[in-house]
């Protein structure tokens, strides 16, 4: 099968499977389409217009007519997707989520120490995502326009940017490249 990567055809909101045979059969053909391919799959991006993904961080889970009924904390986190390949947008999401689904009952993912803890709940989120018809880049964080900044600071001005953690101060006039490679303003 083939991945899909049209962002209208993903905004279709998909309709709950009638039985959990019929997700289970669904979510083993979306494991055997994610593969080694990645971490997580909805069954929208294989042109499936049912409520059943996958994801497989530390473990494989399926999820049959999921729901996210809360969302602990928030973090911004670099995501990318199998629909969009090459692409990778800063979303935010939640720290720790709990997923009610008809083969799990209610089970909570997250982690505030964790990393891989984290990443399968973001995963988890992700998936969900598609399958309410919103992708990665609807949850895109949105910085403030460089432009808007500049007219208010001159030249010689000091600021601070940062990346991954590590932060610089250096002259306005000298940041350019450094936003190009994906710093920002602190």
């Amino acid at each position: 099968m083939i991945i899909k990567n049209n962002k209208e055809r993903l905004k279709t909101k998909c309709e709950e499977v009638n039985t959990l045979q019929e997700g289970e059969d669904l979510a083993v053909k979306l494991f055997e389409e994610l593969g080694d391919k990645g971490i997580g799959l909805a069954a929208n991006q294989i042109g499936i217009n049912k409520r059943v993904c996958v994801v497989n961080v530390k473990e494989p889970i399926a999820f049959i007519n999921p729901e996210i009924i809360k969302i602990e904390g928030k973090i911004e986190f670099p995501e990318s997707c199998l629909s969009f390949p090459k692409k990778v947008i800063t979303t935010t999401r939640g720290r720790w989520v709990t997923i009610k689904s008809a083969n799990h009952g209610e089970v909570v993912l997250g982690s505030d120490e964790d990393d891989e803890s984290l990443l399968e709940s973001v995963c988890a989120q992700h998936e969900i995502d598609h399958l309410d018809g919103i992708t990665m880049f609807d949850r895109k964080v949105v910085k403030a326009p460089i432009k808007r900044i500049l007219k208010k600071m001159g030249r010689n001005e000091k600021v601070t940017i940062e990346k991954d953690g590590n932060t610089k101060i250096l002259k306005w006039k000298k940041t350019e490249p450094y936003f190009s490679d994906g710093w920002t303003l602190a």
